[in-house]
């Protein structure tokens, strides 16, 4: 019924440990009959490390790459309903749920992300009330790149993760392709995660892309070719956003 699709990086005893937590968080619901963990690692299977038997894993041979990794794990769900995920969280026990029952009740809808109200602390402003589904674009407010479910059929309407989105503006650019295609997506505050639960910095595979300044600009540069006719939605778009939501 659900399939997930997380990104990871496991070099340690630490860093298996907080992609062992997000798969297991998964796994819990009854809703998830496939788990993809793409690991950037080519010597994981080395280390003596085994998930959950939900898991299937898929160790890339080539460079990492964001988008061109969340495709091959894309490539390999049998749901009509995908997670795409970063491995340093955990899904609250009802999020899958919620998430799915959602999409299922609107037709129109076809993406939603889950929220994590102490690190998104900005949606505590403009998105003020719990239960309650916010429509928008807008990365970092309606668009979280870390965790969201899609149904597998907008992707006969987009297409595939654009690759050259290595690292950065990967939200960014999904959340633009929705604006740009009419697709309804939104946020549901009643769905709920824990970001950022690592011990250690948890780089999904990017670690030399994360904070590279070079790499940012070439990403923002090719963000801004692509759709220099919208409004960026770029992070931190919600400083500008107003008080006139959807429901």
């Amino acid at each position: 019924m659900v399939n997930i699709v997380i990104l990871s990086l496991v070099t340690d005893s630490d860093s298996f440990e907080t992609t062992f937590n997000c798969v297991e968080s998964y796994a819990k619901s009854e809703l998830v009959t496939k788990i993809i963990v793409v690991e950037s690692n080519k010597s994981f299977n080395n280390l003596g490390f085994k998930y959950n038997n939900k898991v299937q894993l898929i160790i890339p041979q080539e460079e990492f790459n964001y988008n061109r990794f969340l495709n091959i794990g894309k490539s390999n769900c049998t749901s009509d309903f995908i997670v795409f995920s970063n491995n340093d969280l955990v899904v609250e026990d009802d999020c899958i749920q919620q998430l799915y029952s959602q999409l299922l009740a609107d037709d129109q809808l076809m993406s939603v992300c889950p929220i994590d109200r102490n690190w998104h602390r900005h949606t505590k402003t403009y998105l003020p009330t719990n239960n309650k589904l916010y429509t928008g674009y807008v990365s970092a407010l309606h668009m979280f790149g870390c965790c969201y479910m899609l149904k597998k059929t907008i992707f006969d309407i987009i297409g595939d993760f654009d690759e050259r989105f290595f690292f950065f503006y990967q939200d960014d650019d999904l959340a633009t392709s929705l604006k740009r295609n009419n697709i309804k997506h939104g946020v549901l505050t009643s769905a709920k995660i824990k970001h950022k639960i690592s011990k250690k910095p948890q780089p999904d595979g990017g670690e030399k892309f994360r904070y590279t300044n070079h790499n940012m600009v070439s990403q923002g540069d090719i963000y801004m070719g692509k759709w220099s006719k919208e409004e960026p939605f770029k992070s931190g778009g919600y400083s500008k956003f107003k008080s006139n939501y959807q429901k």
